[in-house]
Parts: structure tokens; C-alpha cells; sequence
């Protein structure tokens, strides 16, 4: 799967929490089997830093969009056969 073809799944709102260190909203695909997190750091100066996404499949979790695509192309690689 490219970024294009990712980028064409439908992610809906599922949750958000406020924690004093850091910001996370949660987001699910429709069929539930892709999700993400957008983890999002609160400075000590009450600012917030740069996000970073957290890709899930199933119930395993990649901190990289990288090994996320990977892992998401032997998936589908499983599904052909």
C-alpha cells in the first residue's frame, strides 16, 4: 500500500485525552482493522511540541509510518495467497 492509497481510507474521531505531558486523539478506519494515534507533547511552558503518529493493524502497534506501511504490504502480501 502507498501513502496515496492510505490516504484514501476513511478514519473516523474516536477519542481524545488531555494529559498534563501530552495530547492523544485516537483514530479507527471503518473496518477497525487500522488505527491511529496522534500523540501530541505538551512543553513545560504550557506549549505544545511537534505530533507524532502511532500506526496500528490489528492489535500491533509501529511508531513509524515507515514500518507501518511495511507491515500493512505483507499483510495484504498474505491476503493474495
Amino acid at each position: 500500500m502507498t501513502i496515496e492509497e492510505l490516504k484514501k481510507i476513511p478514519f473516523h474521531f474516536v477519542s481524545h485525552i488531555a494529559l498534563k505531558t501530552e495530547h492523544i486523539c485516537n483514530y479507527v478506519s471503518e473496518d477497525g482493522d487500522i488505527a491511529f494515534s496522534v500523540i501530541t507533547p505538551v512543553l513545560k511552558n504550557g506549549d505544545t511540541g511537534n505530533p507524532r503518529r502511532h500506526w496500528r493493524i490489528g492489535t500491533k502497534w509501529y511508531k513509524s509510518t515507515e514500518k507501518f506501511l511495511e507491515a500493512l504490504e505483507k499483510v495484504e502480501g498474505n491476503e493474495k495467497d
